[in-house]
């Protein structure tokens, strides 16, 4: 009985100890890490942080508690559903629509309607475009 209290014990212990999982960061292999770059600062507005490879073929960016890590490397297009897209959640959606159209870059609903914005049944705004290598991006106001 003693044994079995202390294996009992033991488990549940153990289960306790186990962390939670939790996405350290996002890895996107892009064609041109210069273009590429000049997008996730200057249109989606990411904060640049430090990165330890220092070879001019990473960039790396904080995002909350994790990170996105943009690497450059020998292209192979890649086939990609809108389906699969990276998420970024944002204050002022007016404001950030006049970025894109102001940088000239065309963004769509859901359903792909151009220069169009879609609300989900909670009240959220959402658009979609494509980041220089044709990574599909979804924008919300689910600041």
């Amino acid at each position: 009985m003693k044994s079995l209290l202390f294996i009992t014990l033991f488990l549940f212990t153990f289960h306790l100890s186990q962390a939670q999982v939790k996405l350290n960061h996002i890895a996107v292999y892009v064609e041109n890490l210069a273009e590429s770059k000049s997008f996730y600062s200057d249109i989606i507005g990411l904060e640049e942080i430090e990165e330890p490879f220092k070879d001019g073929l990473h960039v790396w960016y904080k995002l909350g508690s994790t990170q996105l890590h943009l690497i450059e490397g020998e292209w192979e297009e890649p086939t990609i559903n809108k389906n699969n897209h990276l998420c970024f959640s944002i204050e002022d959606m007016q404001g950030f629509i006049e970025n894109l159209k102001a940088n000239k870059i065309q963004f769509e609903n859901w359903v792909g309607e151009a220069g169009e914005k879609n609300q989900r049944v909670d009240g959220v705004q959402q658009i979609y475009f494509t980041d220089p290598n044709g990574y599909w991006i979804e924008v919300n106001d689910d600041y």
